[in-house]
């Protein structure tokens, strides 16, 4: 399993994401009793990611660049060497932080073969299918009413049915006046 590994400051990466258990996201040391219930294996995705607020690493940076400026005697920095400066800086910054971190619950019937994804966010979901696909070598479908259609057992030309089927809406539409 690609169990979750914490950022370190001294890395270059902004953000990383493995699993944890789905009761405690800090503890990513993974064994059978902690993941498994019955037919169900249950993980959490964890997401930890440098969340350095704009405004403090704006200051922090422009001290360090007069700083920098004034010990060489220019009144301007290279591109590289804003660069290096930004990298130096926003080590600095993470070494004060803690990365913000993120989890969502996964449940996986192996029975049924169903995962159950507690998120709505698309990039949520791109995370969950590239490293679940990486760590189980399965890829995943998402659920509608096609696949759903399709695990009923139709004969297909009742499935075919379902390929011409166009999303309705079954409430009121809202009106410029508010009024529905």
């Amino acid at each position: 399993l690609r169990a979750f590994r914490p950022l370190t400051v001294d890395e270059d990466a902004e953000q990383r994401a493995g699993w944890c258990s789905i009761e405690n996201p800090l503890d990513c040391e993974l064994d059978h009793g902690k993941i498994f219930f019955n037919s169900y294996l249950n993980l959490g995705l964890r997401t930890d990611r440098w969340q350095v607020p704009a405004a403090l690493f704006k200051a922090h940076f422009a001290e360090a660049e007069r700083e920098h400026l004034a010990k060489r005697g220019r009144e301007k920095l290279g591109r590289r060497e804003k660069e290096e400066l930004r990298t130096v800086v926003s080590r600095k910054l993470r070494a004060q932080l803690m990365p913000v971190m993120k989890v969502v619950d996964l449940s996986w019937n192996l029975e049924a073969g169903v995962v159950r994804f507690w998120n709505q966010s698309p990039r949520a979901h791109e995370g969950l299918a590239e490293l679940f696909e990486d760590t189980f070598e399965l890829d995943l479908v998402p659920e509608s009413p096609y696949t759903a259609a399709r695990e009923l057992g139709l004969t297909s030309e009742q499935l075919a049915a379902f390929e011409v089927l166009k999303p309705t809406v079954f409430h009121a539409e809202a009106t410029l006046g508010g009024a529905l």
